[in-house]
């Protein structure tokens, strides 16, 4: 198996079937990551609450800030997505300069 430290990649199990299945595992849904609407209207306040399906993979961070602040010029009020980074459920939140991360751990 592999995981990506930084801008590269270190090899971590030279087992050829942890490979294979950590790599068909990037491509489901053509390694694209489930995000779904969670709920439009967050705090009540017409702010979007998105959920990224974790399944193993964490989001990249810097394309993550980008899409967030976009999501933020496109809905008008803030915009927040829950996800898991490190093991550790994680709230990024964008009102469209820069992003801010709060860990949910109980």
């Amino acid at each position: 198996m592999f995981e990506k430290k930084g801008d590269q990649y270190t090899i971590t199990d030279k087992d050829w079937k942890n490979v294979r299945d950590q790599l068909v595992s990037m491509r489901i849904n053509g390694g694209f990551p489930y995000i779904v609407v969670e709920n439009g209207d967050y705090h009540h306040n017409g702010e979007l609450l998105l959920k990224h399906r974790y399944e193993g993979i964490e989001l990249d961070l810097r394309d993550l800030e980008g899409v967030l602040n976009y999501l933020f010029q496109l809905w008008g009020r803030p915009v927040h997505l829950e996800t898991v980074i490190e093991d550790h459920p994680t709230l990024f939140s964008s009102e469209g300069k820069e992003m801010k991360r709060k860990r949910l751990d109980s």
